[in-house]
């Protein structure tokens, strides 16, 4: 465990020294005129709260406490956004608060899996190993789906699920598990790194104790004025970037405490601007890498995003990209010389192929039709 919080305090700090200014923009998280405690503070209470509880319980109160707060913990969208965001800065991009988007295949609150699958690949591209590592083994939808549907029972030491899937302890699927030798424990590394997090996150807000001048891009580069003070970070301004009736005015995002709010100034949210340059961004980090190693929901998620637009040039580079990720794993399934795993490849190469002839409509579809055709008839045959 303790490497994984070393890690993610190197994503944090890797974030703010290959762009200072996108970082504080991902601290920030400003998504429009609000109030400074969104979904993320209240996160962040609401498990402080259920740990003073866990603590001082003991019996099946521990238990259900400890379900309540391992269950809120994997919950919280902005926590995976901040993730996602720290990641895309790392890696040379811009920061967003929207790590992944609402399209018209997927427009509801996602699950847990489903968030830790979006951000999974990103880490992966950071080298975030011990940071998956902790969501493969600690994250268990069984507990938390058997819990928030009153789907368990708790007897002695032994928490019972009923009509949910099994969970997976040492790989045998099992319908009850000790409290005591497998819920508290995760529990507890649940809690070093919501700890750490935390930590992480408030610290790098209060470190802004007094103002600062950095280069960022605004949307050229130039000077950018950090605020800082007693209370941490208070926004940035921007000197002299819009002229009314021949006077300039400055740009600025700043904290006002009496009104417990963000506030902007000369600050446009284009979001069909603001899509187009993450959209862009997110192509361009796929376009760079030869296959997608550990999870496909982000990219799939940006390419039904981009559907829904159904802009020419996105839908070409989206269809480019389909054609290569799907050839890498026919490549590998021609390559592959054992006969149980060549037989089991080509379900999950097939639709890459349907994908791409579906929405293509710049590319000559002869040679994806020819592979459909062909892992078509390979499954026929199994």
């Amino acid at each position: 465990m303790d490497e994984t919080l070393l890690e993610l305090e190197g994503l944090f700090s890797e974030a703010k020294s290959t762009n200072e200014f996108e970082f504080i923009l991902t601290l920030i998280n400003f998504k429009g005129m609000d109030t400074k405690y969104d979904t993320l503070y209240e996160w962040f209470d609401a498990i402080e709260m259920y740990k003073e509880l866990y603590f001082s319980f003991d019996g099946k109160k521990k238990t259900r406490m400890a379900c309540l707060l391992y269950s809120t913990f994997f919950e919280n969208s902005d926590f995976y956004n901040i993730l996602g965001s720290l990641c895309n800065v790392s890696l040379g991009y811009h920061s967003s608060s929207y790590f992944f988007w609402k399209t018209k295949k997927q427009d509801r609150l996602l699950g847990t899996g489903e968030k830790i699958n979006l951000v999974s690949e990103i880490l992966n591209d950071c080298n975030k190993k011990n940071i998956l590592q902790f969501f493969d083994n600690e994250h268990h939808a069984a507990i938390r789906n058997s819990f928030f549907h009153a789907a368990y029972s708790l007897t002695d030491n032994a928490y019972n699920l009923y009509d949910t899937e099994a969970i997976r302890i040492e790989g045998v699927g099992r319908y009850y598990f000790d409290v005591n030798e497998f819920l508290y424990p995760i529990v507890e590394k649940v809690i070093a790194f919501f700890d750490a997090f935390k930590k992480l996150f408030l610290g790098s807000f209060a470190a802004y104790t007094q103002d600062k001048t950095i280069k960022g891009y605004f949307p050229n580069l130039r000077d950018i004025e950090i605020k800082g003070g007693p209370d941490g970070l208070k926004g940035f301004v921007v000197k002299n970037t819009a002229q009314f009736y021949g006077e300039w005015s400055d740009s600025w995002i700043l904290y006002d405490k009496n009104y417990d709010m963000w506030q902007a100034m000369n600050i446009r949210i284009n979001l069909g601007d603001k899509e187009a340059i993450e959209i862009d961004e997110r192509l361009t980090r796929y376009e760079k890498k030869p296959k997608i190693n550990i999870s496909d929901v982000e990219f799939n998620n940006l390419g039904d995003k981009i559907i829904d637009r159904n802009l020419d040039k996105e839908m070409r580079r989206l269809v480019e990209l389909i054609i290569k990720f799907g050839d890498k794993k026919y490549e590998d399934w021609k390559a592959e010389t054992n006969p149980f795993r060549k037989a089991s490849l080509p379900k999950d190469i097939l639709p890459f192929y349907q994908k791409a002839d579906l929405i293509n409509k710049h590319i000559d579809p002869k040679e994806i039709r020819a592979r459909i055709k062909e892992l078509t008839e390979s499954l026929q045959k199994q």
